[in-house]
């Protein structure tokens, strides 16, 4: 019995959702109340692209699309143009011709017009008719919805025509329809029924103007800072007015003119209202418009019912060059954490009104003082703001527009129905054989595994012959000598005595000090020894007596350390261990204590030859090496030194001692000057005696009755 299991198959059975369709903008900016971006909606074409071709603004509000009617009692053929009629059948038109349209055509009556409660003017009534409704200039290509209720304006308070974006239904006494909306969302020609605009500014980018955006079924995120948006629930499925909360209304004029900022709610406080695109205008309550009329320098004109501003306001508003920012949330009183902000230029407010709004072009401010108590933000509010209506799930965003010179590219969001499912995974069965890897399959996989591991261990090899033979090439390793840079350590090594140099530690890389007098560097050829460079203690038989034998010298006779045959005879001093210096090789000492007598040197022989009375420069303090040398100790021996076999030696050793008695017996010994020295750097534990008459004596015996060579140089 065969195993099945389970694999992820796509079900395709679920449609893919429309796309979002676009309102191609028309690109030029109409309106007899200021400069705004229209859109272009074709009237009657029966599918052949013989349809009347008309520019419009965007209704929030209205449930119907309006368009002009011929008025030949105050508009002629220049106004219809201005209205947004186009060209049809090759001449101008002066508003939708019903005899020669394509389409079914069929007039419903004369009714109101179609407005929310909020606007207070006596509109005048309205052809209404049921027609084809396409969008954008009519082609083949257009989409077109029939039988939509299409109303005829003749008035002059709705200059240009519009497109309304109301969902719900609308109808005269014959029967109400659905609005165009609904039926564009029933067609599937979009995902929802939802819309995301934005009025487009004529201000912006230097003058030249940013047209506006209209997506049906989604939002253009590329117009839209969605994530400073505010989402709002709208009342209810019958009531699905855009209400926000005003917390709060900012004046604030260029900081370099005027540092100062003023809250037009401060007293008042927030208010509800409405956004609608209807209309330019911001209905608020009184308080706050007069705010608006002082900060502005705004004067009210009965006759236009308009807030004029005059040059000299005018120039001084351009100075000012004032930013209103609205606070929005989702009631009235200010919140911290759910609003976003508005923020309009004075060239938002900066609108001319032309005929038959005003006789002769003039700068309005579009403010309206509420009658009733209803408060609108209109279509001016919309040109700094986007808004993202989804009426399948009553709720709505606004959010700051988004302007960028050159634009952005465009990027679409639909936003899907609620009755829409996703495709998801869907599991179906799969036979067993169709899940068991074939023999040929399972030895392919075998052999791929056992040649990835050759090649592993064979780069293995390769990397550690290489590493190997690096190894090999490279040259041994050889500590590089230290340098002590003498300019560096500065009098630190310049006056550093060759004793202390001696008790020092250093490395072999230590600086070598020169050696004076008797082994000059010039006369080293004529050395048997090579100069002391360190020395870490002073040898024994530098300031201390030879050994003394173990027996008395015989007969009494002294013998003499420094004379030996009237020769003058110098005995190198040896070093067990020193420094840099193998152990027990002789070194000369550059200057000794105790010779202040003629010697021989180079074959010339100096005859005389003083007691050795030492000054007191030969004296030292304690040394470093003294650590290492207990030169006392070594005076103190007890050895005596082995007779000396000349007599005449011995004679005139006792002879020299007496005088060293003599001339001594008050004044200690003294050493030479160059050899004084003071407390050693690391230790002053240790001092150097001067030698007494009697350790004198016992340094002159020499061993095995040969008398000891002067010590000085």
């Amino acid at each position: 019995m065969g195993h099945t299991k389970r694999a992820n198959n796509v079900n395709t059975t679920v449609p893919a959702p429309p796309k979002p369709y676009v309102l191609a903008p028309s690109g030029k900016f109409d309106g007899n109340d200021g400069k705004w971006s229209s859109f272009n909606i074709n009237i009657g074409d029966d599918a052949t692209g013989r349809g009347q071709n008309f520019r419009v603004l965007i209704s929030t509000s209205s449930p119907v699309t309006m368009v002009p009617a011929p008025s030949p009692n105050w508009c002629d053929q220049d106004c219809s143009s201005k209205r947004g009629a186009q060209v049809f059948d090759g001449k101008p038109s002066s508003g939708f011709e019903t005899q020669s349209s394509h389409g079914p055509w069929q007039e419903l009556g004369i009714f109101n017009t179609p407005l929310p409660d909020w606007w207070s003017q006596n509109l005048s009534n309205a052809v209404w008719g049921s027609e084809n409704v396409g969008l954008g200039e009519s082609s083949a290509l257009s989409l077109i919805l029939p039988k939509q209720n299409v109303l005829l304006n003749q008035g002059q308070e709705l200059f240009m025509g519009s497109f309304g974006l109301a969902n719900g239904a609308v109808g005269t006494g014959t029967g109400a329809k659905t609005t165009f909306l609904v039926d564009f969302d029933n067609a599937d020609q979009i995902p929802s029924m939802s819309y995301g605009y934005t009025a487009g500014a004529s201000y912006r980018n230097g003058q030249k103007g940013v047209t506006g955006s209209l997506v049906l079924g989604g939002y253009d995120k590329s117009r839209v800072k969605v994530d400073s948006g505010l989402s709002v629930k709208m009342a209810s499925e019958k009531n699905t007015t855009l209400i926000v909360g005003v917390t709060s209304i900012t004046y604030r004029p260029d900081q370099d003119v005027e540092a100062n900022t003023e809250s037009f709610t401060a007293r008042s406080g927030g208010f509800l209202a409405t956004i609608d695109s209807t209309l330019p205008y911001l209905w608020l309550p009184e308080a706050i418009c007069n705010f608006f009329v002082d900060k502005f320098q705004l004067e009210y004109d009965n006759k236009t019912e308009l807030y004029l501003v005059d040059s000299s306001a005018h120039q001084n508003n351009k100075q000012q060059n004032a930013t209103v920012s609205f606070k929005l949330g989702t009631s009235a009183q200010d919140s911290s954490t759910t609003f976003t902000t508005i923020t309009l230029p004075y060239d938002a407010f900066d609108l001319q009104a032309s005929y038959p709004l005003s006789e002769n072009g003039t700068n309005y401010f579009p403010l309206k003082k509420s009658p009733n108590g209803m408060f609108v933000l209109g279509r001016t509010f919309l040109q700094e703001s986007y808004i993202i209506v989804d009426y399948e799930r009553l709720n709505f965003t606004v959010a700051p527009a988004i302007y960028s010179d050159p634009t952005l590219e465009q990027s679409l969001v639909p936003i899907y129905n609620k009755t829409y499912t996703p495709p998801t995974a869907t599991p179906t069965l799969i036979p067993h054989g169709g899940g068991s890897l074939s023999p040929g399959a399972v030895a392919g996989v075998v052999v791929g595994v056992v040649i990835a591991l050759l090649l592993a261990a064979l780069g293995g090899f390769f990397w550690w012959r290489k590493r190997r033979a690096d190894q090999a090439a490279a040259p041994p390793y050889t500590e590089k000598a230290q340098e002590i840079d003498t300019i560096a350590a500065g009098t630190e090594v310049k006056h550093r005595r060759v004793s202390e140099l001696d008790s020092e530690s250093g490395g072999p890389g230590s600086p070598k000090p020169s050696v004076g007098g008797y082994y000059d560097r010039d006369a080293k050829d004529l050395s048997p020894f090579p100069p002391i460079s360190e020395m870490e203690s002073p040898p024994a038989e530098l300031y201390s007596p030879p050994p003394m034998a173990n027996t008395p010298p015989s007969d009494g006779v002294v013998s003499d350390y420094f004379i030996a045959g009237n020769r003058v005879r110098r005995r190198g001093a040896t070093r067990e261990s020193s420094g840099n210096n193998t152990p027990g090789t002789p070194a000369p000492i550059a200057e000794l204590p105790g010779d202040d007598g003629e010697y021989q040197v180079g074959g010339v022989h100096f005859d005389k030859v003083e007691s050795p009375k030492l000054s007191s420069a030969h004296v030292r303090g304690p040394s470093d090496s003294s650590l290492h040398s207990n030169i006392d100790e070594v005076v103190a021996r007890p050895e005596p030194s082995p007779e000396r076999s000349n007599i005449d030696v011995k004679e005139k050793a006792q002879q020299t001692l007496d005088n060293v008695k003599e001339e001594g017996e008050d004044t200690p010994p003294e050493r030479r000057p160059s050899h004084a020295r003071g407390l050693s750097d690391t230790t002053d534990d240790t001092a150097v005696s001067a030698m007494t008459p009697e350790e004198m004596e016992q340094w002159a015996l020499g061993e095995d009755n040969v008398p000891m060579r002067p010590l000085s140089g």
